[in-house]
């Protein structure tokens, strides 16, 4: 008779996050289920019945024979398991750190390195990037700043690590010089940087199969994304077991790319009155988490509502969400519900790990400071404007002596490229600017009116503030 202990007890959200991870990890290897079987050792049937959802109550051996043919569970950053009413407001456990000896098989790993804390309220944005890299050899991951694509890219290549024999590498291009002020500086710089962390060009005879493979990182291009996408290019043409994966708040050009938008946590689906059934919103859990982790007897269940409501000042931008965890160490939460004096609050304190920049609206001004004076003009006249605006509306807003229909259109398109405008496609679209950028702007001089289209006050600030020395941001 079977020991029940032989069976490892699964719920409907683990049983369905078993599933995704086994067939996305299959897809990305290039497995069949016949040949996933002949490496672990485990039946297709009980692997068909596992990626189907029919099996929930799998033995402890076959899922650990599973883990251990793909060799990428163990060596993943935990991520947040889905919460549901039953578990609310507490917390769930993390989920246990990796086996110590299983880092020896593990490639080598160049470069910053995920977060080890679980990563709270992507597991689509996961799921999708793991999908992606099976399609494309390039992902770019785009969106604002501090809505955590460097988090999410260093957490997706720990998943897909152990596909890559010669590694993962990791490069922070902050530090180029923008390529509008020095372009053949920023090729140079570039090309060296890469250099360093992909070697020499495979043989005309590598494959993707080759030992030749191997996974780049590149975080925060949007000051370089021409240089980038030609780079990209190239180097997926001389080697060819190599995969991208690049980080930018402004899309590069590049057709054969995969590229997805991490937007911010969702702040709807409880607004502390629905009771242990709501859905807890991504952006109230990762708050919750970090002051759990950073405070672990403050107790704010008897306050979720206020928690909610800041959540939703916040805009759901995970930078700023964990600031204000921060600042619950010393200030109450009453004194971070008022909007008028918020973000001054979390100017004050240094983002240390969390981000590139070093504080919260230095993170904003890095894209203010690359925009021609044309586009912060027009962004000054956008934050005036209620959220839910339309081009329409931006046209009736703008006096008839000002720029025409055409160019007002071309110049919104671009701060939405560069995420500074965050665009909702439904039937008709509509935009809004985050909270976090209406402060900034707020507290920056408009250009003024004939310097208008002049870039040399934009070069100024952009290179004192890339010669600028910044840390090394921990996978945010």
């Amino acid at each position: 008779m079977m020991m029940s202990s032989e069976f490892v007890p699964f719920d409907r959200t683990d049983i369905h996050q078993l599933r995704d991870f086994l067939l996305n990890q299959r897809r990305v290897s290039g497995w069949t289920q016949e040949e996933l079987s002949e490496r672990s050792g485990v039946s297709v049937r009980t692997i068909r019945n596992l990626e189907t959802g029919s099996n929930t109550n799998p033995r402890r051996t076959s899922v650990a024979l599973l883990l251990s043919a793909l060799g990428a569970a163990p060596a993943a950053p935990s991520e947040a398991p889905g919460w549901d009413g039953s578990c609310w407001p507490a917390l769930p456990d993390r989920q246990p750190e990796p086996a110590p000896q299983r880092a020896s098989t593990l490639s080598p790993w160049q470069g910053p390195r995920p977060q080890r804390d679980p990563l709270v309220g992507r597991q689509a944005d996961m799921r999708h990037v793991l999908a992606a890299a099976q399609r494309s050899r390039l992902i770019i991951l785009t969106g604002s700043g501090g809505v955590g694509k460097t988090r999410l890219a260093l957490a997706a290549a720990a998943r897909l690590r152990p596909l890559f024999r010669e590694g993962v590498a990791v490069a922070e291009l902050r530090d180029c010089p923008p390529e509008h002020l020095d372009p053949v500086r920023t090729r140079a710089e570039l090309t060296r940087v890469t250099r360093e962390l992909v070697g020499e060009p495979a043989t005309a005879s590598g494959d993707s199969g080759s030992p030749g493979r191997r996974l780049v990182v590149l975080d925060g291009a949007e000051h370089v994304v021409q240089q980038t996408a030609r780079l990209a290019r190239r180097l997926l043409d001389t080697h060819p077991g190599l995969h991208l994966i690049v980080t930018s708040r402004r899309a590069l050009a590049s057709g054969s790319a995969e590229t997805w938008e991490v937007e911010p946590l969702p702040v709807e689906g409880h607004d502390g009155q629905g009771g242990r059934d709501a859905a807890v919103p991504g952006a109230v859990e990762l708050l919750l988490r970090r002051v759990q982790a950073g405070l672990p007897l403050l107790d704010l269940a008897h306050h979720l509502p206020q928690v909610h409501r800041l959540c939703r000042l916040l805009d759901g931008v995970p930078l700023a969400i964990e600031i204000a965890a921060q600042r619950l160490r010393s200030l109450p939460l009453s004194s971070l519900l008022d909007e008028q004096t918020l973000f001054h609050l979390l100017d004050q304190a240094d983002t240390g790990g969390l981000s590139a920049h070093r504080t919260l609206s230095e993170s904003v001004r890095w894209s203010y400071d690359l925009l021609p004076d044309q586009h912060r003009e027009l962004l000054h006249e956008l934050v005036a404007l209620p959220d839910g605006f339309s081009l329409e509306q931006v046209l009736t807003a703008r006096p008839a002596r000002r720029l025409g229909m055409m160019r007002v259109a071309h110049l919104l398109a671009e701060l939405a490229d560069a995420s500074l405008v965050q665009t909702h496609r439904e039937r008709h679209y509509t935009y809004r600017v985050h909270a976090l950028v209406r402060h900034v702007v707020a507290q920056t001089t408009r250009p003024a009116p004939e310097l208008r289209g002049d870039r040399v006050p934009v070069q100024s600030r952009a290179a004192a503030r890339i010669t600028r020395e910044r840390p090394v941001p921990a996978g945010r």
